[in-house]
């Protein structure tokens, strides 16, 4: 069961959307539970009491809460980075506005649905990633950890330490073991650093600052790798248009 949500005050659009997602569902043999709102505010309401979406596409000119508010809303007052957004306009430009809601995807309309197949299949790809753990071991005991509550991880001599969403752990390792386990949105940038690329906020050739506030040195000899490394994966993960 995939949770999609579509919110446009455009009844013909949202109309044509869930007719395509649900020819979609059958061609994926994936099963969709496909809600729909026609503004901005019946859908926070119905996300205060509960409603979960594994994919949301959302208007950005709706008529009074427009799409960056309800991404604002998702994002901020929710504490919700686990539903994917895709963002739909007739209107391109959006890009900077919209950067600090970490869409999926910008789509203008109208949508093809060889554009819309693409979106859910990354959109899956990127749960099932999620989902993946890390493996760890302390002591004579092996404790799991999803990757997504990962920010980096620090070597200090024989040890590793684990920064992570709500704190950290510390275990003996080395750090190139520690890459091996690792997916692809894992990058090294120093002999002493792996970071998470998601939880970059901000980078420049010298360092780079980490959602949580701790800014990290990228050493020579990894800083034209990393800094191409994470403009190509910012450009992926946001859409088209950056």
């Amino acid at each position: 069961m995939y949770r999609i949500g579509i919110c446009d005050d455009d009844k013909i659009l949202c109309s044509l959307l869930e007719e395509q997602l649900q020819k979609l569902s059958a061609d994926m043999l994936v099963k969709f539970e496909i809600e729909v709102w026609y503004s901005g505010e019946s859908l926070e309401c119905d996300l205060k009491k509960g409603t979960e979406l594994d994919i949301l596409f959302l208007d950005i000119e709706l008529l009074q809460k427009n799409g960056i508010e309800i991404g604002a809303f998702i994002r901020d007052e929710m504490g919700d980075t686990d539903t994917h957004i895709v963002y739909i306009s007739s209107k391109q430009g959006y890009a900077m506005e919209l950067f600090k809601m970490q869409p999926l995807e910008f789509l203008v309309k109208p949508i093809s649905v060889a554009r819309l197949k693409e979106v859910l299949e990354r959109s899956m790809k990127r749960k099932k990633y999620a989902e993946s753990c890390f493996e760890y071991q302390k002591g004579s005991q092996i404790f799991r950890i999803l990757v997504k509550e990962i920010v980096y991880f620090m070597s200090m001599d024989k040890k590793i330490l684990m920064i992570k969403k709500d704190g950290q752990e510390e275990f003996y390792g080395k750090l190139k073991n520690v890459m091996g386990q690792l997916p692809a949105d894992f990058l090294m940038i120093h002999q002493s650093y792996v970071i998470h690329q998601e939880y970059v906020s901000e980078y420049s050739y010298e360092s780079i600052k980490m959602m949580n506030g701790d800014v990290l040195s990228v050493s020579k000899p990894y800083r034209k790798v990393v800094r191409a490394r994470i403009k190509q994966y910012l450009k992926e993960k946001m859409y088209s248009v950056l």
